[in-house]
């Protein structure tokens, strides 16, 4: 099973995509750099639970949305 980074990460570019957004599109709803984007969708950016809202502001999404198809117990550490 992947890890709970990789599978935000995945979910990250999954939503970006059903919006018809560019990374540039994300990273102007975010206040980042499109760098910063790009490193986070790939896994080379370890995301933060600090980011977690982030996310889920610019999409408009709630943060279940963000984990879908994580272990329940890599959950637990954040409380869900």
């Amino acid at each position: 099973m992947a890890d709970l980074n990789t599978i935000v990460a995945r979910n990250v570019r999954a939503e970006r995509a059903r919006k018809g957004w560019r990374q540039r599109d994300l990273a102007e709803r975010m206040g980042w750099s499109v760098g910063m984007i790009s490193d986070t969708e790939s896994g080379q950016r370890r995301i933060g639970v600090s980011d977690l809202p982030l996310f889920c502001s610019a999409f408009g999404v709630p943060l279940a949305d963000l984990l879908r198809g994580a272990e329940p117990k890599d959950l637990t550490p954040l409380g869900l």
